[in-house]
């Protein structure tokens, strides 16, 4: 076996100081704010929904699929979740979930849309054996209303009575936003025209749109992502404070994000909007974020909301959902001879033997896995597949923090860092990784000169971008630094994700979909009314999700392709189940009491030089692990 190993590289003193530095932030976190003492209940933020409204035809042709849509007030309500139904009235249709219904049988029915709240509102619809085509329709609304207002816009169709099921909004003229069900936002003061094609027939309509001349008031917001902040989060600036002329947003984003946010957290300097440690466990959401609303309402209307509550109040929204897995080069892969997906950790050996081997005379091939250790951060996305591995939705938050056994053979962290040990001992990983880059890897895995890397799913839009800038040549560095590389080799369709490669006894492979950061507002905000209108725009309306193919972090939208195509590998997606009982916020405990956070990278380094200098092998790592893990467990539950 060859050991690609460099003996001048040092780790360890800034691994170190990197632990020094969590234990602090930490100890200093469970005390929180105030010293120790429980925080004085503050109201949440919850802002109810006052009125609904149905939006679609009044009349459909039987056999037809036509999409229904509910306008919901207030615009910033925080749960706007509806559940459909349909009452026959001598007609028959279904609805799913997202307002798509489909015609079955001529007659009426009755479609009834309901908020949590139990607020409803009814449609009578026609469906009809015949179709009526539209001839004529008119726009209905205000025709005067001040920039920072929203306001709805209606249809008249002619005849009465017509069946149409295709209708698309879009602004003419002026600056302003539209969706769907003709809900209008404009984006500046001044003469704003609409239009609408129903079934290809047109219509616009002139709005006097008079500015905004009030105050403004200051939203600070930080956030992780540190390569959008010269793109992206300066579009959405501009877009937000178009839309809600009344703020001022800034944005600051933090590299590690993880460490630096718990330090600006105990220095009670976290602006307004936030990304939530991860490590903060549920008892000390109180101390730092105002709550939302209640878990049993907003259960229905955002996804994963339980991993972030405390007697029952949600303090934080998701952001957006992963699945887990590893991304990889199909042409890399194909061109070394692995043809067959790997399904347990030996076989992925094998290929990435396979793929060292093919490329060993390649003088710009640089590794079969890129572990892209000097970020810190990549290494931690090998935990986000031990539900997986585990195949239970219980086993994170109410199995692993009383299981004595967490790091012993034959479950899930041992499987899953075995396998990221015996890559970096097999000598299956970049040959410095004391200068890996990740801005840079994206560059070369789309060129073909890597394999695979463990990422969550989020990962996958953004290596796709990479693959069409770097053939085109028009690939930038966070920094806004124009990269010099152009390469024909650079092809989005070799962007491969596939599932961790565990099968179970049973013959399946799970993986989890589980959230990314949640959101949250803080508790100490001067501005509840503009953290919450900009924590709304943000997760319902910027596409921030879109960004990474993650899935939507509210229920009434659909899993996005890139969840289907892994769906349609054969992997069996769940849901982690959140800490229940006595449970909650033990496995944070569990976390600061062994000194083993473990969404954590300084662990998982010293275990990567532990391979890479042969230091200890991965059973006397485990070991320690497992030690360490039951110090915890002795401490929070003895």
């Amino acid at each position: 076996m060859t050991l690609l190993k460099n003996p001048r590289v040092r780790f360890g003193l800034i691994a170190g100081l990197a632990i020094a530095l969590v234990v602090t932030l930490l100890l200093t976190l469970g005390e929180g704010l105030f010293g120790g003492r429980q925080p004085s209940q503050i109201d949440p933020i919850e802002i109810p929904v006052t009125s609904i409204e149905i939006v679609g035809a009044g009349n459909v042709l039987l056999g037809s699929t036509v999409q229904y849509g509910v306008i919901v007030g207030p615009d910033n309500a925080t749960n706007t979740a509806v559940t459909w139904q349909i009452f026959s009235r001598g007609g028959e249709a279904t609805i799913d979930a997202f307002g798509s219904l489909e015609a079955q049988a001529a007659g009426a029915i009755t479609l009834r849309a309901t908020a949590e709240s139990g607020l409803f509102v009814e449609k009578q619809i026609a469906i009809l054996t015949t179709a009526i085509h539209v001839s004529a329709v008119t726009i209905e609304g205000p025709a005067h209303f001040t920039h920072g207002e929203r306001e709805t816009y209606s249809l008249n169709i002619t005849p009465a009575d017509a069946t149409y099921s295709n209708v698309v909004w879009r602004i003419q003229s002026g600056q302003g936003r539209i969706d769907a069900n003709g809900r209008l936002a404009a984006k500046a003061g001044g003469p704003l025209t609409i239009g609408v094609r129903v079934d290809g027939v047109e219509a616009t309509f002139t709005v006097e749109v008079a500015p905004y001349e009030g105050p403004t008031s200051n939203v600070k917001v930080l956030l992780n992502r540190v390569d959008l902040r010269n793109t992206i989060l300066r579009d959405y600036k501009t877009e937000f404070e178009a839309l809600y002329p009344m703020y001022r947003v800034t944005f600051e984003t933090l590299l590690d994000y993880e460490n630096n946010a718990r330090m600006r957290l105990s220095g009670n300097d976290y602006g307004d909007v936030l990304l939530i440690p991860s490590s903060v466990r549920a008892q000390n959401l109180p101390f730092y974020f105002a709550p939302i609303g209640p878990l049993e309402s907003l259960e229905t209307s955002w996804r994963y909301v339980g991993q972030k509550a405390y007697e029952g109040l949600v303090y934080g929204l998701p952001t957006y959902g992963n699945v887990n897995g590893i991304l990889y080069n199909k042409h890399v892969f194909e061109t070394a001879g692995v043809d067959t997906l790997p399904a347990t950790p030996e076989a992925f050996l094998q290929a990435m033997a396979m793929i060292r081997d093919h490329y060993a005379e390649h003088p710009d091939f640089i590794a079969p896995y890129y572990t892209n250790k000097s970020d810190g951060w990549p290494l931690d996305q090998w935990q986000g597949n031990i539900s997986g591995v585990s195949g239970d939705p219980n086993y994170y938050y109410n199995v692993l923090p009383a299981d004595r056994q967490a790091f012993a053979p034959g479950n899930p962290h041992y499987t899953v860092y075995k396998l990221l040990y015996d890559l970096v001992d097999q000598g299956l990983i970049e040959a410095d990784p004391s200068t890996t880059n990740w801005e840079r890897s994206k560059i070369e895995f789309v060129k073909g000169n890597i394999g695979a890397m463990v990422l969550g799913s989020w990962g996958v839009s953004q290596f796709v971008d990479a693959a069409i800038a770097v053939r085109d040549g028009t690939f930038v560095y966070d920094d806004g630094t124009p990269a010099d590389d152009q390469s024909d080799l650079a092809n989005p369709a070799h962007v491969g994700y596939m599932p961790f490669p565990y099968t179970h006894p049973d013959g399946s492979i799970y993986s989890v979909h589980a959230p990314d950061f949640f959101m949250g507002i803080a508790r100490n905000t001067k501005n509840v009314a503009g953290a919450n209108d900009f924590l709304m725009w943000f997760l319902r309306e910027s596409g921030y999700y879109m960004l990474t193919g993650g899935i939507p972090p509210r229920t009434d939208m659909p899993f996005p392709p890139v969840i289907q195509a892994f769906q349609d590998l054969g992997v069996e997606l769940f849901e982690e189940y959140p800490a229940s009982g006595t449970m909650i916020g033990k496995l944070e405990l569990v976390e600061m009491e062994s000194d083993l956070i473990l969404w954590n990278p300084d662990w998982k380094n010293r275990l990567f030089e532990d391979a890479f200098y042969g230091r200890r092998s991965f059973s006397e790592v485990a070991q320690g692990l497992n030690d360490d893990w039951n110090f915890g467990i002795d401490r929070v539950f003895d």
